[in-house]
């Protein structure tokens, strides 16, 4: 089989004064059909009843075209969630409010709940295939990766303000923070009477209930341990056991 197009590399590799020529310009527009085409029958049909022949119908081109810009119906997932999702992250962490970890950790899970929630039938498919996809052509492990590496930075930098503890371990409480996110959205899109609406106050309640145990505790509330029973007890105490054996 030919080799795959890399629109992307190739785009990068070519001179930056230059405009794309025509067989690139052709190129680019194939994949965007491709890509079209393949997240409407996805949304229409579902993942696994979707062929490869029927989605480079739908985007006019030939079967064997398709395999120039996708090995398979996995890489054209991966592909359309890096395209979404990707773009909806970015704006988010270029857009972080000036609050405390838990707004800001939430202020990125809105951005792809709000998308999710504009195209559900394909936000189901995204939940239920892409945690089993392996896909290192098209980078989901890469995009995975860069975003607990994000969410780590935010952990880190409360942690160096002093809002949470400074031994914290960063990647495992970024992890941690996403799992709640996806479960709550397997939760909300797995329903079976689905909801139009996410409730993103759970979602907010469970992670702060993560994020409480490693917080700073003020000396305040740091209550002094006690060294027993008050003197007056203590003195009654043989008295008190008399009288509950007799």
């Amino acid at each position: 089989m030919s080799a795959i197009i890399n629109i992307d590399t190739a785009a990068a590799d070519a001179p930056r004064s230059s405009t794309p020529g025509r067989a690139e310009r052709a190129k680019r527009d194939k994949l965007r059909r491709i890509k079209r085409a393949a997240r409407k029958l996805f949304e229409q049909r579902g993942f696994e009843a979707t062929t490869t022949r029927e989605i480079a119908a739908e985007a006019d081109i030939g079967a064997g075209t398709l395999f120039l810009y996708a090995g398979s119906k996995e890489d054209l997932l991966v592909m359309i969630f890096r395209d979404d999702i990707g773009c909806s992250t970015d704006r988010a962490f270029a857009t972080l409010p000036r609050k405390p970890l838990l707004d800001q950790i939430l202020h990125v899970f809105q951005a792809m709940i709000a998308h999710h929630a504009a195209h559900p039938a394909l936000a189901r498919v995204f939940v239920k295939e892409l945690p089993f996809v392996r896909d290192d052509r098209h980078g989901m492990t890469d995009f995975i990766t860069s975003l607990f590496a994000r969410l780590g930075e935010l952990i880190d930098r409360a942690a160096r303000s002093g809002e949470l503890r400074s031994d914290i371990p960063v990647l495992a409480l970024a992890h941690n923070v996403f799992a709640i996110y996806f479960q709550s959205l397997q939760r909300w899109l797995g329903a079976k009477v689905p909801s139009s609406v996410f409730h993103e106050a759970s979602l907010r309640d469970s992670i702060e209930l993560q994020l409480s145990g490693f917080r700073k505790r003020s000396p305040r509330s740091v209550k002094p341990k006690t060294a027993g029973p008050p003197a007056r007890l203590r003195a009654n105490a043989p008295a008190m056991l008399h009288r509950s054996k007799s």
